[in-house]
């Protein structure tokens, strides 16, 4: 609680945006995550525009959990669910503007083609992993729709099998996790710490200062980038 009392006093001066898909136009088709480039370059110009310092998942973590100084107008970017079309169309986005992210994996889908939208392969995330642009993360194995509706032992499974097949497929520690959908509550955040991770992801829309702990950091979703810059910027948090 002395972490939340801390982090509930500080100025807010960072924000997390997380996206999902991407594609090459917009279409009737089209999901709400859906993102383009030509949406993806609009969104990084306008911030980039207003100052914004694009950081690190290690250099987030270390600010929410260590206190360690980031700039202000920090931005962290994440990506979910390990889509071929970031591989696609965001990652060279991302290497011409030097812009450091996050990629949460669920593994029970690496390299899938048959469910949904085509997913990136072990050789694609071992590329990633080697260049260190892109931090890969788990995203739990099955990406379940609600953790909270889960037992202890499913939901420690689904945690420790993901963070294990990662380690050994990219061969080092897995650090950090995201709770599919953002879904969860105080009892997945601890079984998250129980499963070994050092920090976890969730979707709620506040800057990355009001964590209450480690395990619980929040982001926004890619649509709402305006209103996290506004809230990084202009209001204290609460």
């Amino acid at each position: 609680m002395i972490l939340a009392a801390l982090l509930l006093g500080a100025v807010s001066q960072s924000a997390i945006l997380t996206y999902h898909d991407f594609i090459p136009v917009r279409d009737s088709k089209s999901l709400w995550f859906d993102c383009t480039p030509a949406e993806f370059e609009k969104q990084l110009d306008w911030l980039t525009a207003r100052g914004a310092h694009f950081v690190s998942v290690d250099q987030m973590a270390a600010h929410v959990v260590r206190h360690t100084a980031l700039p202000a107008k920090s931005i962290l970017i994440t990506f979910a669910d390990n889509y071929e079309g970031f591989y696609t169309y965001a990652l060279p986005i991302l290497r011409r503007r030097h812009i450091p992210s996050v990629m949460f994996v669920h593994t029970g889908y690496i390299g899938d083609t048959s469910h949904g939208r085509p997913k990136m392969t072990w050789a694609q995330l071992r590329e990633l992993d080697k260049e260190g642009l892109v931090v890969i993360a788990s995203q739990t194995v099955s990406h379940p729709e609600d953790l909270r509706k889960m037992t202890d032992e499913q939901m420690l499974r689904e945690f420790t099998e993901s963070k294990k097949a990662l380690e050994q497929g990219l061969g080092h520690r897995i650090k950090y996790l995201a709770y599919p959908n953002g879904r969860f509550d105080h009892r997945v955040s601890r079984l998250a710490k129980q499963a070994g991770y050092s920090a976890a992801f969730t979707e709620e829309l506040r800057p990355a200062e009001q964590a209450l702990n480690s395990f619980e950091i929040p982001r926004y979703v890619h649509t709402k980038y305006q209103r996290a810059w506004r809230d990084l910027t202009s209001r204290r948090a609460r």
